[in-house]
């Protein structure tokens, strides 16, 4: 009788070791595996092919080795822990290449997105190799490897650039001293024309190259350009100098450069001191002023210099009108005299005996010294000269 339930009992410790050896994953009680999901009640291990439930909060994205009793439930493999610890994988790890970005949340380009469970130690727009598990529609980072920056900007992915503002819009255009970037103007986002900025943004590579950021911190502001002279500057440089203005319009053009200063309103004649940007044909103006008003330029009528920019004043002692409307006027000033070209489109007419003041170029008229001015406004008569 006590043979049979000594055979008995052996049976049942059997099947009883059996059950816990089909229950148990490799290596027993014991399972190492990434922390994927967590709650107040529990949390989910994986390691890459197999998936246990724990009955503890833990923390998403570090390793833990579990100690207790595992057992099968109709949702899976389940453990009742009676010790845990942080340690390092036991199991293989995925490797993805690609930069990182993030736009609501962190991820990797390559060029596809690979959304990643949790930021990683890397700036946006950084090249860097991940390596880690990928477990539902996310990649969970566990060693992060930076390769730093891409040299060269490459359509769909981040770049990093530094320039200088050169104008304002929907972009901001800037100049990296080498090629010119159009940056998408997020709201918030406060920069000037001569300004350094930093911009980091996803590459559209059309008429220009398109940086699109994807928040205002993407764009860090540097200073402003280096001040050089005017002589010595390059595109992207802010320029000071001082200079006569030799044409007015929606530009002036100066006697110092053959570039078209912009964004500044001042008279033929006027000196003005500039500080302005120096874009690829043109300047943009900073900060300027009038510092010589054209009225206190000297009378030169008695230099005559072919070619020359003056202010001339002098008496009319005669007008001649021809037929077509072009009218010629003799100015003199004691013992000089030059031949003032009135064309019917300056819509201007002087009389004989007048004083006039005109501001313009000496030039020649059939071998005849003479002058001409660009429009009417350069031109008065009357006591008001």
């Amino acid at each position: 009788m006590k043979s049979k339930l000594v055979i008995v009992l052996l049976i049942s410790l059997t099947i009883v070791s059996l059950a816990l050896i089909r229950l148990s994953p490799p290596g027993g009680d014991t399972f190492t595996g990434l922390c994927v999901y967590s709650s107040p009640s529990f949390s989910i291990l994986y390691n890459g092919s197999q998936t246990v439930a724990v009955g503890k909060s833990l923390e998403v994205g570090r390793v833990y080795t579990v100690h207790g009793r595992l057992r099968r439930t109709n949702r899976g493999l389940w453990m009742d822990v009676s010790s845990f610890e942080t340690s390092l994988p036991d199991f293989p790890l995925e490797s993805i290449e690609g930069a990182y970005w993030t736009e609501g949340s962190p991820y990797l380009l390559t060029p596809d997105r690979v959304y990643l469970a949790t930021p990683i130690n890397a700036s946006k727009g950084e090249l860097v190799l991940v390596r880690g598990l990928g477990y539902g529609s996310k990649f969970y980072p566990l060693e992060v490897h930076r390769r730093g920056f891409s040299a060269s900007p490459k359509n769909g992915f981040p770049f990093v650039v530094e320039g200088v503002v050169m104008s304002i819009g929907r972009y901001i255009s800037i100049w990296n001293e080498s090629e010119e970037f159009k940056v998408l103007k997020l709201r918030g986002v406060e920069v000037s024309p001569g300004q350094r900025i930093r911009v980091a943004g996803i590459v559209k590579v059309r008429d220009y190259i398109y940086l699109y950021p994807s928040e205002p911190k993407d764009i860090a502001l540097l200073g402003y350009s280096k001040l050089k002279p005017l002589w010595n500057s390059s595109i992207g440089d802010i320029v000071e100098a001082k200079c006569l203005v030799l044409d007015s319009g929606s530009t002036l053009k100066l006697n110092c450069t053959d570039l078209r200063l912009y964004g500044f309103k001042a008279r033929v004649g006027d000196v003005v001191h500039i500080r302005a940007l120096r874009r690829k044909s043109s300047l943009l103006c900073l900060n300027c002023s009038v510092v010589h008003p054209r009225e206190k330029l000297p009378n030169e009528l008695c230099e005559y210099s072919p070619g020359n920019f003056a202010k001339i004043s002098g008496t009319v002692t005669w007008v001649k009108r021809y037929r077509n409307g072009f009218g010629l006027a003799n100015v003199t000033d004691g013992n000089c005299w030059v031949l003032l070209k009135l064309p019917k489109s300056l819509g201007v007419s002087v009389a004989s005996g007048e004083n006039v003041t005109a501001y313009g170029f000496f030039t020649t008229y059939r071998e005849k010294p003479a002058f001409e001015i660009q429009s009417g406004e350069d031109l008065c008569s009357g006591i008001s000269c």
